[in-house]
């Protein structure tokens, strides 16, 4: 029977082969290639199930090799959902099941302390790697009530603070152009921004990402709450000698 999904198959099949969700599958071709009706989840299982697409996972052995060096990046204190993510992020897709399996066997020691309830507090250290690696910017709004918000952006290498700026309110374009768009011209291009969820920072992303992608490096943008800018906040809270 003739599917209105049928001249996308292709690009079903590559799109469940790099890892999105049948949920994102259905939202691209709805909002992106402009299908209106006959693009839910359910309909795009069904396709799929009916032409013989199938996600490709990787091989036990190739996974059980993937999930041992993970473990001597990551250390031995991820779980199965972590160590899922972590995978997925490099690439290698496969069920939380199996990576459950694996962590079982391969780590037995660390599991066997994780059932018993031990727990390690900071599993993983901060970690960049050189100068233009991380560039982490974040803001603080101590007095905000009095119209003072600080803006900085500090390289997570060196903890050299590479831009800055203090607005009344948090805004987009002053925050790239002051902060972001100076830092870039002066030091260049970072590999990463991190900041936090915050809606103040999508114009910086957005031309992140068109700098990365014009200059061929690796697009590497991550939203991240508890990153090292925070103790930044606490030395612009106190007043600065004049």
């Amino acid at each position: 029977m003739e599917s209105k999904l049928d001249p996308y198959l292709d690009l079903i099949q590559r799109m469940i082969n790099y890892g999105p969700t049948d949920e994102q599958v259905s939202d691209f071709l709805r909002f992106e290639c402009g299908i209106s009706r006959g693009a839910s989840k359910a309909n795009i299982r069904r396709v799929s199930a009916e032409r013989g697409l199938k996600r490709v996972r990787v091989q036990d052995s190739q996974l059980e090799v993937d999930v041992a060096k993970a473990i001597t990046e990551t250390g031995p204190t991820y779980g199965r959902k972590m160590m899922t993510g972590y995978l997925a992020s490099k690439g290698v897709k496969a069920s939380e099941g199996k990576v459950g399996q694996l962590l079982r066997s391969i780590n037995q020691p660390y599991h066997m302390s994780q059932v018993g309830g031990c727990r390690n507090i900071n599993p993983v250290p901060y970690s960049a790697d050189y100068t233009g690696h991380k560039l982490h910017i974040d803001q603080n709004e101590k007095m905000v009530m009095f119209g003072v918000t600080h803006v900085a952006a500090i390289d997570g290498f060196s903890s050299k603070i590479v831009g800055h700026s203090t607005m009344p309110v948090k805004n987009n374009l002053v925050i790239y152009q002051d902060v972001y768009r100076s830092a870039v011209l002066e030091y260049g291009i970072w590999d990463q921004v991190r900041v936090d969820h915050g809606k103040e920072f999508f114009l910086t992303l957005f031309m992140q990402e068109k700098l990365v992608a014009t200059v061929g490096l690796e697009r590497v943008v991550q939203s991240w709450n508890a990153h090292r800018i925070p103790g930044l906040n606490m030395e612009l809270a106190h007043p600065l000698p004049l």
